[in-house]
């Protein structure tokens, strides 16, 4: 079940066009998984799904780059579901 404590994100880097961020970020200790979101037909990227523990919402948010989405989202997160 990972570590326990502290406070998980599902972050979703919302794009259209090329995609960004295909790439681990560099900071990987509190990353729990990532990876691109695509289409029904896996042709189209869509954007990028990371869940990760950090200390607050703003902190998740800056795990990706904001110039490189049209929308980023945080939301709480547990094993199992969103909260």
């Amino acid at each position: 079940m990972g570590r326990s404590g502290g406070n998980r994100y599902l972050v979703l880097g919302l794009g259209e066009g090329l995609a960004a961020d295909l790439a681990l970020p560099p900071d990987q200790d509190e990353l729990i998984a990532y990876g691109p979101l695509l289409s029904d037909n896996g042709d189209t990227w869509l954007g990028t799904a990371a869940l990760l523990r950090a200390p607050n919402p703003d902190t998740a948010r800056a795990a990706l780059p904001p110039d490189r989405y049209a929308d980023i989202e945080v939301h709480d997160w547990e094993f199992g579901r969103r909260r």
